[in-house]
């Protein structure tokens, strides 16, 4: 006769998520609160404050909100101005990339986007060679796995340069929702439905891609680290970013403009981010590399990281 289980309670709580970002897995059974007084029926009491701060390594994928507040505070963005405010400014003013927004410099009209649109369909030929690339990178975490391949880094050892990583991924991630919601531009499909999206494209606006302005600030960000003969490393990282952009041509969600305004866009956070005040030299790199508060620290950090790139 088999076991009934439905009436068991095991009073264990198999927690068996992982955090992001590299993190530590919790997988150990918890005993439930209901189970407290068996364990320890005196009520505690605290004698004394921690005197250590929390570890150092906390979750990076977290961590790395407090440099996306540097950026929005720190950076020069000019009075009653916001990030996205004044990248907008710029991305209006310039005059080679298609704007769709009245009053653009080079205001985006329809023959135009029916340049754009044949664009992606021709982008299209390119599926069939690139469709589990497009799948990987469809996700935010898949795609950095493309980066932490090309400079043979290990999340959970090179913390910093990992970090940087989500950095820029997250500031990409902040300044191309705001920038999308200001142009709220219909994707490819919904212009032209005879284009077929390779995958379901995200319920955001197209205008600028995200994917493209997210790549080409984690390369931009990580080239600030790399040692000043690292050629290769930086023409790879270039090339990365282009690629993950004009994937998500091929795959039918965005136009080419909307790639070059993400580009475009980055180029505006790097600027910004450079102007920052430069972080004090370590004084011994044989020593411990202290714990980066600050963006222009982790550059300096990551760097360690990177040493020997080619």
């Amino acid at each position: 006769m088999p076991v009934k289980t439905d009436n068991l309670n095991l009073n264990l709580n198999l927690n068996l998520g992982t955090s992001g970002g590299g993190g530590s897995a919790f997988g150990r059974p918890r005993y439930n609160t209901e189970d407290y007084a068996k364990l320890a029926p005196n009520a505690p009491r605290v004698t004394r404050l921690p005197t250590l701060s929390y570890s150092e390594h906390w979750d990076p994928e977290h961590r790395a909100w407090a440099f996306v507040q540097e950026f929005m505070l720190k950076c020069n963005w000019g009075a009653n101005n916001t990030p996205i405010s004044v990248i907008e400014a710029a991305l209006n003013g310039q005059a080679n990339i298609p704007v769709p927004k009245a009053g653009a410099t080079l205001e985006l009209d329809a023959d135009e986007l029916s340049v754009q649109i044949v664009k992606v369909l021709n982008a299209g030929l390119d599926r069939a060679d690139r469709t589990m690339e497009i799948m990987d990178q469809a996700s935010g975490q898949g795609a950095l796995n493309y980066w932490t391949g090309l400079l043979r880094i290990d999340p959970a050892q090179d913390k910093n340069t990992y970090l940087l990583m989500l950095v820029a991924r997250k500031i990409g991630e902040y300044v191309a929702m705001g920038l999308k919601d200001v142009y709220k531009f219909r994707r490819p499909s919904q212009v032209y439905p005879h284009i077929m999206p390779a995958i379901d494209p995200p319920d955001t606006p197209s205008y600028p891609s995200s994917h493209s302005l997210q790549a080409h600030l984690i390369s931009g960000l990580l080239k600030k680290a790399l040692p000043g003969n690292a050629n290769q490393t930086v023409a790879a990282l270039d090339h990365l970013a282009g690629r993950v952009a004009y994937n998500r041509e091929i795959a039918g969600v965005h136009y080419e403009m909307d790639s070059l305004a993400g580009a475009y866009a980055a180029e505006q956070c790097i600027l910004k981010l450079d102007a920052l005040a430069a972080a004090p030299p370590l004084p011994n790199l044989r020593a411990p590399v202290p714990v980066a508060t600050t963006y222009k620290e982790l550059v300096r950090n990551a760097a360690t990281e990177l040493v020997d790139m080619p």
